[in-house]
């Protein structure tokens, strides 16, 4: 994955005393939420969909993060299974995204055919290691998973480290729950626009 050079004690304590930046700070509304009532759990769990349980996440880690080369002056790279979570770092998190899990009883070594399986292996399809000139937070590091014949990868893994994501991290999905989609526009580039 490149060459590795360790760090001083002095240059770690370069990165520790960087300045937060404003997507730590949290929004705060002018005045109270109202109370609201508890409803009958519409859309507050989970679905199932054809032998999948799906749940809407809306909480994620920052994983990566530059002080340039996106339309806002800076941008980070979220840790999820799809690269339609980069977000601006001087606005609040937003967004969700879907997370799955089989309702079968059997483990997916038993099953045949089981709807969600582990990868075979990652391929790395991008870093920022050769972004020296780029503000940054570290480096970071962009996989696609290679599913297994019959399956599809539905996003990729965003990680801090060159070292290849677990296997048991995310899931690919049989093709026949799948369908083709294309990118709308790009999420991020080295230069401003």
């Amino acid at each position: 994955m490149g060459n590795c050079a360790a760090l001083s004690a002095s240059a770690r304590g370069v990165f520790k005393k960087s300045k937060a930046l404003p997507i730590e700070t949290t929004f705060k509304l002018p005045a109270p939420l109202p109370s609201w009532p508890p409803g009958d759990g519409f859309a507050s769990e989970s679905i199932e969909l054809g032998g999948l349980q799906v749940y809407q996440i809306s909480s994620f880690s920052k994983v990566w993060a530059t002080h340039e080369g996106t339309r806002q002056p800076w941008g980070k790279l979220l840790r999820t299974f799809t690269l339609t979570e980069s977000q601006p770092n001087n606005k609040p998190l937003s967004g969700w995204a879907l997370a799955a899990k089989s309702t079968k009883d059997k483990d997916e070594d038993e099953d045949d055919h089981p709807l969600l399986k582990k990868p075979l292996d990652y391929t790395l399809v991008w870093n920022s290691e050769s972004l020296k000139t780029l503000k940054k937070e570290g480096d970071g590091y962009v996989w696609l998973p290679t599913p297994p014949h019959g399956y599809e990868a539905i996003g990729h893994v965003v990680t801090s480290s060159p070292e290849k994501p677990s296997l048991d991290q995310i899931r690919c999905v049989r093709s026949d729950h799948t369908d083709h989609c294309e990118a709308d526009s790009w999420i991020w580039a080295r230069y401003r626009w």
